[in-house]
């Protein structure tokens, strides 16, 4: 078996290659659809990862090849390149996991800006030591190799691990309890990548002897490991296969939010042709007999008050057309929503006092709005300042509206003591129905509400929206992505 092993050993290298490409592809082509979960929103970073390890483990077969026809300096620079190039794609894997642990965004920004200097550093520091030990290139690449396993994918792999797990309770709570036990599956395969794949290096000039290196790992077992690397990274992709039904179980549920809609919008029509041919058509008529009346009474007090009650039923006429037009009036875009949202902070300004900054941006570049997106979003606007001035005392209020074209975010943070930051305590029954109020509208528009600390203090109220729009360039935001430009003071 060894002797099959040794001798089928480059064909071995380009199956990983393979199977990592068909991982990044896979994830790769779900890259524009709308989405509202973490872990589906974060998969763009796992796709990278794929992608570039696929070109790393291809470059062990294919730059030995071009040796026979290149220069050693274009061999060296290849070298330089996959090192690079392996380098970036466990940052890449880092960052996913990172995304997939429910930190804070005072958190994961620190994190992140760590992970890129820890990039540096490694690359500094073996270059640095293999200028001075007199290190070929070769020797130059195992020492990073093996200085990123420990640094980026061991720690990549378990927080992936654990962000997984940590996401089927996220998917339990959206109804999608069928995949959750893929989530698991994915779970444990990052578990086995971070012992296969990080904590055992391939041979270089400072690596572990033992179990912790590949040679010592071959001569023990007789099985490559690359061949366990593969496996895992079958699994994985087996698993994340799966685990984009999201897509299709969370564009079910928007067609089912659409239908809804329509539904409602339907009622409300008939609701509104009812009052206007029934009950505003009865009004009118009791206020002509009454007139009638009027004018042939003597009795100029009785003609007064009668004239009174007429004149009461003409204000309820105006009133239940103005309720009408309300019914029928469109949320007027964008544009139209960002209107409404500054009158609503222009009004909540006037009546506390507190200090508001109103921001919109992405008007012109909006995808197509959910069927009542203003009404809800101005709701959500009206309970979030509200409980601003019920919990958070006098502070600065910001309020974010940023349309894309592939979600709409709406932020409202104040700096001030803020009701309680655990979400989980905001949800039970004493803490009234302002929050639960707020995420059934996410779900009506097919999105979510998140609550959480803001960097400065204070509470910060973020609703994010997917919007489906093939023509999208970008990948999703996380809910906390934009959430990022508002700072509370």
């Amino acid at each position: 078996m060894e002797t099959f092993f040794e001798q089928n050993d480059t064909l071995l290298v380009f199956v990983h290659g393979v199977v990592l490409f068909a991982l990044g592809f896979a994830l790769w082509l779900q890259r524009r659809r709308a989405t509202r979960l973490a872990l589906t929103s974060s998969l763009i970073w796992l796709a990278s990862f794929a992608f570039l390890s696929s070109l790393v483990v291809w470059g062990y077969v294919f730059i030995p090849i071009q040796a026979a026809y290149l220069a050693p300096e274009v061999i060296e620079a290849l070298v330089v390149l996959r090192t690079v190039l392996n380098t970036v794609a466990v940052v890449f894997l880092l960052q996913f996991g990172l995304r997939l642990v429910p930190w804070t965004r005072r958190h994961l920004v620190p994190l992140t800006i760590a992970s890129v200097v820890a990039w540096g550093a490694v690359l500094v520091a073996s270059t640095l030591v293999a200028g001075e030990e007199g290190w070929g290139v070769l020797e130059w690449e195992a020492t990073v190799g093996a200085l990123a396993r420990y640094v980026f994918v061991i720690p990549g792999a378990l927080l992936s691990a654990y962000g997984l797990w940590v996401q089927r309770g996220e998917l339990t709570r959206e109804g999608m309890t069928g995949i959750r036990w893929y989530a698991a599956v994915a779970s444990w395969a990052f578990l086995a990548y971070a012992l296969v794949g990080g904590f055992i290096v391939e041979p270089a000039p400072w690596a572990p002897g033992g179990i912790a290196n590949e040679a010592a790992w071959f001569d023990a077992t007789g099985v490559p490991l690359e061949v366990v690397r593969t496996l895992v990274a079958l699994v994985l992709l087996l698993a994340f296969i799966k685990l984009l039904d999201i897509f299709e179980v969370e564009a079910a549920q928007r067609v089912e939010v659409l239908d809804r809609a329509r539904l409602v919008a339907e009622e409300r029509a008939r609701f509104g042709r009812d009052l206007h041919d029934g009950t505003i058509q009865s009004i009118y008529a009791s206020g002509l007999h009454l007139e009638a009346i009027a004018l042939n009474t003597g009795d100029p007090e009785a003609r007064d008050e009668i004239r009174r009650v007429v004149g009461s039923l003409n204000s309820t006429i105006d009133g239940l057309r103005g309720y009408i037009r309300g019914l029928q009036a469109p949320d007027g875009g964008p544009a139209g929503i960002a209107s409404d949202v500054d009158r609503i902070v222009e009004e909540f300004a006037a009546d506390t006092r507190f200090e508001v900054t109103y921001r919109v941006t992405g008007i012109e570049t909006c995808g197509p709005l959910p069927e009542d997106a203003g009404q809800h979003l101005r709701h959500v606007v009206r309970e979030a300042l509200a409980n601003v001035a019920r919990h958070a005392g006098p502070c600065a209020v910001e309020v974010l509206l940023a349309f894309r074209p592939d979600e709409i975010t709406l932020v409202v943070a104040d700096g001030g003591s803020g009701f309680p930051t655990d979400a989980s305590d905001r949800t039970q029954p004493g803490h009234g129905n302002g929050v639960r109020n707020m995420q059934e509208r996410a779900r009506w528009l097919g999105g979510r509400v998140v609550f959480e600390q803001a960097p400065a203090g204070g509470t910060r109220v973020v609703l994010a929206v997917p919007l489906d729009d093939v023509e999208a360039t970008e990948m999703p935001a996380t809910t906390s992505g934009v959430a990022d430009e508002v700072i509370s003071t």
